[in-house]
């Protein structure tokens, strides 16, 4: 291998696809880069300084990450979607094969690299005020934090469940940041182990709480309301029970915070707004321009309808992945098929009382009819463009729920669980008789389920609890300790750095 290509690969693509260096970033977004700007330019001055801000966080928007794979690819993976076959796409992931699974590692150590680069650069910028540096540093952190979080819980084991003669380790951490291959030279890192992982993630995330304000610039940013909600994320990944519920709780009674829980009322337009009322943190796509098109964008990929209703109108996306019959029966649905197809034209569907299922409906015919997701339908006003919801208020609730009743505060984790149902089950009533024991917690990831359908939970939700993921259609039975849980490390990384593990069975 040519000595140059080893060094490149080496720095694990920090800055070889940093958006402030070159711009093949731009080649592998598809679309132009509102946020690129020469790295001289970038780091020397306020305005840079929120340009490479701005450009760690577009890099969220990649169809590897927030753009479609986060959700939809782990949602094929997991048990509750199926991949229909309208394009190549999400077949291979639907079946779980070997090589199928979500690859963010290149573009997360981009992003990586790039805030390294700035919070060394801007405790220089002389006319910046200390308000201006500490939220520099606090959105800094944040996203940091969420990068590393992102990478380890896909690269590596979830600390609730590892399979330990599999576990190679957590991800490489690094803190410092390279503007060129060069400067590389002799960097061979190891990965960390999953604890120190956690550790650099928690860190951070705890220095962003000192330094953002509650709401900071809105949903769009981070913001300290946001590194609350991701806090209780992580704090349950890791078995952290106490802190979820810590923060959790911190996040719930926020003063002047951002969004709200919705209910019956307002849920199904919630979904239909530009910035979704329950949002805490979103990515946004700020234009038209960066739209990611009419095959993988998440609207694409999740529906062909132009607009509700409209099955009998103009295909406008792929809809290459659907609910699957298990997910449909457990919003309450009947009437489709058991093939899933249906010839034109559909019959009526029968919906529940549960207020989730009405997100779900009849797309336009390409070879059948398919009940498809519209959670992502164009809502800025144009297609494929939506602000993708990352972080939003019910998932605060149920993992409070889920920690509680670790913590053996069962009346806590029903109170919990009720007001998720009572906000999403029209005319629900708390039965007089409360859950307990396993049917509490089993009800608490089924509401996890319906909540999060197509938005990236559920895969995760199967792996952090050593569940198995089993599925008819296609036929999948695989186990928690199946190697291929955990994607393959890119190879050009593992080849020209000798201190790199790759995963298990790769």
């Amino acid at each position: 291998m040519n000595i140059m290509k080893i060094k490149t690969f080496k720095i694990l693509s920090l800055a070889v696809c940093s958006a402030l260096l070159i711009s093949s970033c731009k080649k592998q977004l598809d679309i132009p880069s509102r946020n690129s700007l020469d790295a001289g330019v970038a780091l020397t001055t306020k305005n840079g300084i929120e340009y490479a801000i701005n450009s760690v966080y577009s890099i969220l928007k990649r169809e590897s990450h927030y753009g479609r794979d986060l959700f939809s690819v782990t949602d094929a993976m997991a048990d509750i979607a199926f991949a229909n076959g309208r394009s190549s796409r999400l077949l291979a992931e639907n079946r779980n094969t070997a090589l199928a699974n979500v690859i963010i590692w290149a573009g997360s150590y981009a992003a990586i690299n790039e805030i390294n680069l700035t919070l060394a650069a801007y405790p220089a910028i002389s006319d910046a005020t200390a308000a201006e540096k500490a939220r520099w540093e606090g959105e800094l952190k944040f996203l940091r934090a969420f990068y590393y979080f992102d990478l380890v819980r896909n690269y590596a084991y979830i600390p609730t469940y590892v399979v330990s003669n599999q576990d190679k380790g957590g991800v490489v951490i690094n803190l410092q940041g390279f503007n060129s291959a060069a400067a590389a030279t002799g960097y061979f890192p190891s990965r960390s182990s999953i604890s120190e992982c956690y550790s650099q993630i928690w860190s951070d995330l705890y220095r962003s709480m000192e330094l953002l304000s509650n709401a900071n610039k809105g949903r769009n940013y981070a913001s300290k309301h946001a590194a609350l909600a991701l806090g209780s994320r992580i704090a349950l990944y890791e078995g952290n029970w106490a802190r979820c519920d810590s923060f959790a709780t911190a996040a719930i009674t926020l003063s002047g915070g951002i969004g709200s829980l919705t209910n019956t009322s307002n849920y199904v337009t919630g979904w239909r707004a530009a910035d979704h009322p329950e949002a805490i943190f979103q990515v946004w796509y700020a234009t038209l321009a960066e739209n990611l098109g009419v095959n993988t964008s998440l609207a694409a990929t999740h529906t062909t309808l132009s607009a509700p209703g409209a099955f009998a109108g103009v295909r406008q996306g792929q809809g290459d992945l659907v609910p699957n019959a298990f997910l449909l029966t457990q919003l309450g649905i009947s009437g489709f098929p058991t093939n899933l197809a249906q010839s034109p034209p559909p019959p009526a569907l029968t919906y529940s009382n549960d207020i989730r299922n009405r997100l779900f409906e009849w797309g336009v015919n390409a070879s059948g009819h398919y009940v498809e997701c519209t959670k992502w339908m164009g809502k800025n006003g144009g297609p494929n463009w939506d602000n993708t919801v990352v972080l939003r208020w019910a998932e605060l609730y149920l993992n409070r729920a889920e920690a509680r009743f670790r913590l053996a505060n069962e009346a806590g984790a029903w109170s919990d669980l009720n007001v998720i149902r009572s906000n999403r089950y029209v005319g629900f009533t708390v039965p007089p008789v409360p859950l307990t024991g396993q049917a509490l917690l089993d009800e608490i990831w089924r509401q996890r389920m319906l909540e999060f359908a197509f938005e990236g939970h559920r895969f995760y939700d199967l792996k952090r609890n050593g569940l198995s993921i089993v599925k008819t259609n296609p036929a999948v039975n695989m186990p928690a300790t199946d190697y291929r849980l955990l994607p393959r490390i890119p190879t050009s990384e593992v080849d020209g750095n000798p201190n790199l593990v790759q995963n298990f069975g790769y």
